[in-house]
């Protein structure tokens, strides 16, 4: 086992003397043996039969001062400051009043970052969780969240608010909101595609050109003819109108392409709002 000894002359030194044994094949008189002691695996011949001694000084709080060093890479901007707060404080005698009068704080602030400091040091001086120390654990019932998660994996492209309507339906009591926190709690969300969705909502595309302004019904209306074909090669057109402005939409029916050939009892005229 190594052991310590204190060498005589200065005391205010302390000198740390680690007596291994080490078997060499000379003796150790150069600088370079005791810096660079050989490896095991380099002991054949040369070195053989001769006992290395490494000395060196240890410096008050060394431990400390190395620790702090490794652990200023994982200090936060808001522990830089307040590392800068505290050696304003040492540099002005320590005056608490001075200082928190200076960076506009509270005294009761700057003796908690002090006790921190003293108790652990700069890691000491980062931010602390915020986390409640009771958490709300869900309180929806077990028969909910099975149903749930049945019909979400039977339906993949159902909404939270689809579900909750069709879990009302069945005689469950619950909200689309506790719908989705479910669901995230699952991992049945896929984040890609909910992060799509909510971009597209909050920036939705216009439907009118650039530039236009719609500020009532009937300036802008747009119209679009969809071709329906029935069993037996009948085929009918389906004529459709939206309003921009108000939303409300006409859609006709007819058997003929072009309206110029159109009879009331051919068509079928459907409203919405």
């Amino acid at each position: 086992m190594p052991s310590e000894e204190k060498p005589e002359g200065n005391p205010s030194k302390s000198m740390t003397i680690l007596s291994d044994p080490i078997f060499l094949s000379r003796e150790c008189t150069g600088s370079h043996d005791m810096i660079h002691p050989p490896s095991a695996k380099n002991m054949r011949g040369k070195y053989n039969g001769c006992r290395m001694t490494i000395s060196g000084y240890v410096l008050p709080g060394a431990g400390r001062l190395a620790r702090d060093a490794f652990l200023a890479e994982k200090l936060t901007p808001e522990a830089r400051f307040r590392i800068k707060v505290l050696d304003w404080h040492r540099a002005q005698g320590q005056n608490v009043s001075l200082t928190a009068r200076h960076f506009g704080l509270g005294r009761a602030t700057l003796h908690r970052w002090l006790k921190r400091h003293h108790e652990q040091g700069l890691i000491g001086l980062n931010d602390r969780s915020r986390r409640p120390h009771q958490v709300r654990q869900p309180t929806t019932a077990w028969p909910v969240t099975a149903r749930l998660v049945e019909l979400r994996k039977e339906y993949p492209a159902w909404s939270k608010y689809k579900i909750a309507s069709i879990l009302n339906k069945e005689g469950f009591s619950v909200s689309a909101s506790t719908v989705g926190r479910v669901l995230k709690r699952k991992g049945l969300i896929n984040g890609r595609i909910s992060q799509k969705r909510r971009r597209s909502a909050r920036r939705p595309k216009a439907r009118f050109p650039r530039g236009m302004r719609i500020n009532a019904e009937g300036q802008l209306i747009q119209m679009d003819v969809k071709h329906i074909m029935l069993v037996g090669g009948r085929r009918f057109y389906q004529f459709t109108a939206i309003d921009v402005f108000s939303k409300r939409g006409v859609l006709r029916v007819f058997r003929p392409e072009m309206s110029l050939f159109y009879k009331p009892n051919e068509c079928i005229t459907r409203i919405w709002t």
